[in-house]
């Protein structure tokens, strides 16, 4: 088993240089990455990153192109995920995630049928361009938040839907564990069989019934039962965690990642 973790979390407080000597020396060797896409210069520092990575002997394992779930990108939004379906195939990385909840909301009526059609047209170009060049769209679990509008992928069947209507193995599953939580409650173990193999890669975080990207046990996530699931399920994938950022001074924050990677190992022994 490898671990990984989201490297843009620690941004607050660390260069990107000193985030990945940190977290290799805590004994990660695999990285959740996205580089600034909005930026005009976002290949220039996505290339610099690649070779801060290499001198620490990281590897990224996912993306994670940014969704306009609350409308903060507009139009410019197909052209960040196109951003960041090429620097997945730049990084080499095994998996693109992507959260499956976009619809047009002015212009369109909701019904899961609709959102249904909107997300797999949305996201089949880039289905298929990762069949194309060796890899994946992860379909992320979410939940339902307290916008007025149903937010398609928050229950098990939609996002299952979804996954599938693509009919390829290039379509697959990036389970949140935090996000199962607030969503499924005390049914995520259950859940996660039913997903099974199109589970290939996570993020990891607790929180106690609200989205809060915690440290693992320091919230209410029942992690005896959801690791056995993910045994059973016979996951051997990386195990990725997800903060959403540290706001920890920077001196602490070498105690906090090798705890967080300490934490992370302990989980396979329950």
């Amino acid at each position: 088993m490898e671990y990984g973790i989201n490297i843009n979390s620690l941004r607050r407080e660390l260069s990107l240089a000193q985030a990945a000597e940190l977290v290799a020396r805590a004994g990660f060797t695999q990285l959740d990455y996205t580089p600034p896409l909005r930026e005009d210069t976002w290949e220039a520092s996505m290339k610099e990153a690649a070779a801060i990575f290499a001198d620490n002997g990281l590897t990224v394992h996912q993306t994670h192109a940014p969704f306009n779930r609350y409308g903060r990108f507009g139009d410019r939004h197909r052209l960040y995920v196109d951003r960041c379906a090429e620097a997945t195939e730049f990084l080499g990385a095994k998996y693109l995630v992507v959260h499956g909840d976009e619809f047009d909301f002015e212009n369109l009526t909701f019904t899961p049928e609709t959102a249904l059609e909107y997300n797999h047209d949305y996201f089949l170009p880039h289905v298929e361009r990762a069949q194309k060049n060796g890899y994946k769209v992860a379909f992320e679990t979410v939940f339902e938040d307290v916008r007025p509008q149903r937010r398609f992928t928050s229950k098990a069947d939609e996002l299952l839907d979804l996954i599938l209507s693509f009919e390829s193995g290039s379509a697959v599953c990036c389970w949140d564990f935090g996000h199962a939580h607030v969503a499924f409650q005390d049914d995520a173990a259950e859940q996660i069989r039913r997903f099974g193999k199109l589970i290939q890669c996570t993020h990891l975080h607790d929180n106690f019934g609200v989205d809060t990207h915690q440290m693992p046990m320091t919230g209410s996530i029942n992690w005896k039962a959801v690791m056995d699931a993910f045994r059973e399920i016979g996951y051997s994938g990386v195990t990725s965690i997800e903060y959403s950022s540290s706001r920890l001074p920077g001196y602490l924050l070498e105690d906090f990642i090798t705890l967080t990677y300490k934490i992370t190992k302990h989980l396979w022994t329950l």
